[in-house]
This record gives C-alpha cells, structure tokens and sequence, in this order.
C-alpha cells in the first residue's frame, strides 16, 4: 500500500512538471512568434508614420514658403528662381539629410504658371526609410513619398491712403509713408498691379495701376505733403473705378484704405442760393468741409474747394474753385454758406448721403443742412459708408459706361482717434455683428493705436491679403 501510494505522487508531479514545461514552451513561442513581431511591426509603423509626417510637413513648408516667395524678383523668371531656391531652403531644413536614418533623398520644387492669373509651386519628395525589425520578415525598407502645391493669385490693390492735416499735427505722416512704402515691397513687379490714391480735401490718383509700380508708389509716398480735411468718399470710389478699368476679375482686386480721422467732406455740385452775389446761379462743383478745434467739430462751414488734388509734393489742398469769382465763398472760405442752399442727397460719384442711415442727417429743402458742422461730418460719413457699400456689391460706375467689378475685398487700417465701426462695416469686417452693411467678400480692420503701430498694421494686412492670394 505504500508502494502503491508513493508511484501515484510521483507520476502527478511528473505531469505537473510536463505541463509547466509545455506551457513555459508554448509561452515562448507566443513571445517569439507574435509578441517579439509585433512590437517591431510597430515600432517600425511608428517610424514609417513620424518620417511621412516630417516628410509632408517639410513640403508643405516648402510650398507656402516658396508661393510667398513669388513676390521677389523683377520679373517672372527671378520671381520663379526665388521661389524655388526658397522653397529647397525650408525643405532642408524642416527635413535635413540622414533623418533618422534615412537615405536616397530626392526633392523637387518646381514654379509654374497655372492661368493667367495663377502660379503655383509644387514641391515633392521621397526617401528612403530603413527596418529595423520587419528585416527578419525580408523588408529591408520602405520609401515614402509626399507632394505638397501652393497656388499664388495675382494682386490688383489700390492703396488709398489719408494725408491729410491731422496726420502732420500728430507727426504720423513720415511713419505712416515708410509703412506703406515696406508694405508696397511685399508685392510681385510683373505680375501684381499696385496703384495710389491719397486723399484730403481734395484728392487724385497719384499712380494708376501697373505693374511696374515699386519706383513710382515709393517715391510718390515718400513725396507725399500732409494737409486738407479728409474726403473718404471720393477716393474710395476713385480706387474702385481704377481697379474697375483693369478689369481683371480672375485677380485678387483689393483696396487697402487708410485714415487718421473721421470723414468730413464730400464732392458735390451744391446748389446755389438766389440771393447770392454769386453771377451764375448754377450749381458749382467743389468741396465743402466744416471746421474743428480740439478736435471737436465746429459750425465754421469751409469751401467751396477744388477735388481734384495737384501733383505731389502739393503746396497746399485748399484752393477755391474758379468757376464764379463773384461768389462770396471765393473772397471768404468761411461764407460757402451764404452761397450754397443744401448738400445733394448723391455726391458727385453717386454715393448717397443718408441711405445707409449710419449716422442721422438733418434735411434742407431738397437735400441736406449744410448749416452745422456735425451735419457736415455726419453725411460726410454715411457717403463713405455708402461708397465702400456700393464697391464690395460691384455697382455700376455710372460715370464710366456703369462698368462694374465685382469681388473687390476692402481691408481698412485706422490710426489714433478713429471711428472703429465705420471703419469694420467699410471692410464688411466679420467681428462686427450684425453689419448692417455687410455685403461682398469679408475684408479686415486693423487698429494702430499710435504711428509706432502703423508697420505692424500694414503687415498684417499685407499677410492676410498674400493669405487669400494662396
């Protein structure tokens, strides 16, 4: 019975031992066969997922890179050769040689003309990237491939900038012209078209569009005289009607309009009083503005002024129309009302001075008083309002055949004592809710508090407008 007991214990550890052994094979196996694989596979997929996503991000920072590069060069040729060395320079370096491991880098950026308005740059790329656990398997490597493309619009921007006396009493004029000088750099001579518009009392397109624009915008800016009151509403649609007149809607048309003030003037053809000395009694085209002391406005009504402003350096933005020398505005700026009955409900451009009811008007006769200063400023503003309006819709220039522009994007920059909200419902602003005004493609409003600012706000807006253009 001993016996019997004893080779019955023994014979269950031997099968106990037998199934460890069997158990501690069959582990091992599992970690060799199919643990062991599969932390290498995916070590080797996470390598494979960080180099493509390295890989792809160097070529996208290649092609945007390279697309904002187009804008360096005189002419397109350089233009492309820029782009492509800087499109290879940002490449390298967001992916250097040898990356982890890797070998048989190929790159290539290439510039190209898509359409007439349109160039892009394409930057492509594959390598090499080593196993190292998926070689027992007999995959010594994989190549990853990526491709990136940024497309560049060609830039149609009328620059409509304020220069009047407010800008010299603030000593913002000279940084004002290098801003808008570093801003004019950023674009591309033979393929963007940049042109100029000052503005005052009165106010010209001091550059028409072109393409070649770098010498004349630059040395017209820097040459720029500071004085006159601040007739927004002219210019604006002078700008509209250039880019109008270009015509080239598959571009990105742009007005980037800049102000230190609120609006007071507008051009119109005022109707002339019976009782004035004046010898013709037909209405007389010109500029009317009140006055301001301390900034706040005054009933002192100025006028009648010539629009059309003088080549710069201007000796001065106050000169009386010539059409009538009996009339006593032209012995006495300060006696237009004496002559003038009311302000027209349209200025001369068709921009109405109270149908956007931004700010309230009071009426005389047929149209407007012109009788108080804050009237004066009130339908100044609601004919700028009314201006930008009728830009970012594409109305029809009734002085001009009612050709139209439609997509014409308005960014607006506002330095020191400003009105704000003007200035967002003029660029259709989307931090502004509700517009009341909005209409057409959003643009932007950019703020500088005093001139140190003005570089910044131009930059920014020149980023936002190179942004849309890709």
């Amino acid at each position: 019975m001993f016996v019997s007991c004893f080779d019955a214990a023994g014979a269950g550890a031997g099968n106990r031992r037998a199934r460890r052994g069997f158990v501690l094979l069959t582990t091992s196996a599992m970690v060799l066969l199919v643990l062991i694989p599969a932390i290498g596979l995916a070590i080797d997929a996470g390598m494979m997922y960080l180099v493509q996503s390295v890989l792809s991000a160097a070529s996208d920072a290649a092609s945007l890179a390279g697309a904002r590069a187009l804008a360096r060069g005189s002419d397109d040729t350089a233009q492309r050769a820029n782009a492509e060395s800087t499109a290879n320079t940002y490449f390298y370096s967001n992916f250097p040689s040898g990356y982890f491991g890797t070998t048989n880098l190929a790159v290539s950026n290439v510039a190209a003309t898509d359409s007439t308005y349109m160039r892009s740059i394409t930057s492509t790329a594959s390598v090499d990237l080593p196993f190292i656990f998926l070689r027992a398997l007999g995959q010594d490597h994989i190549t990853l491939h990526t491709s990136a493309k940024a497309t560049r619009r060609d830039v149609n921007i009328m620059i409509v900038m304020d220069r009047s006396g407010s800008l010299t009493v603030s000593g913002s004029c000279a940084p004002l012209k290098a801003a808008a000088v570093s801003f004019v750099d950023k674009f591309a001579e033979s393929r963007d078209n940049v042109g100029l518009v000052t503005f005052a009392t009165s106010s010209r397109v001091d550059v028409a569009l072109t393409t070649t624009f770098k010498t004349p915008v630059e040395s017209t800016l820097n040459s720029v005289v500071c004085t006159g009151a601040t007739s927004s509403a002219q210019a604006l649609w002078q700008s509209y009607q250039a880019l109008a007149g270009l015509a080239q809607t598959g571009a990105l048309n742009v007005i980037v309009f800049f102000t230190d003030g609120r609006p007071t003037a507008v051009t119109e053809a005022f109707p002339i009083k019976a009782g004035s000395p004046c010898s013709s009694h037909t209405a007389k085209l010109g500029v009317l503005t009140p006055g301001y002391s301390n900034g706040v406005v005054t009933n002192t009504i100025y006028g009648l002024y010539n629009q059309n402003a003088t080549a710069q350096p201007m000796q001065a933005d106050l000169t009386v129309v010539a059409t009538d020398h009996n009339c006593k505005f032209w012995t006495s700026q300060t006696s237009v009302t004496t002559d003038v009955s009311y302000a027209p409900l349209s200025d001369y451009w068709g921009n109405s001075l109270n149908v956007t009811a931004y700010r309230s008007v009071t009426t005389s006769g047929a149209g407007l008083s012109v009788t108080v200063g804050q009237n004066v400023e009130n339908f100044s503003t609601n004919a700028a309002d009314d201006a930008a309006l009728r830009i970012r819709r594409g109305d029809p220039d009734p002085l001009n055949g009612n050709r139209t522009l439609p997509g014409v994007t308005i960014y607006s920059i506002g330095l020191g004592d400003v009105d704000d909200v003007l200035l967002k419902r003029m660029a259709n602003d989307p931090s502004l809710t509700p517009n009341p005004v909005a209409a057409g493609n959003p643009g932007l409003y950019v703020y500088a508090a005093d001139a140190t600012q003005l570089n910044l706000a131009f930059t920014r807006v020149a980023s936002e407008m190179l942004r849309l253009a890709r």
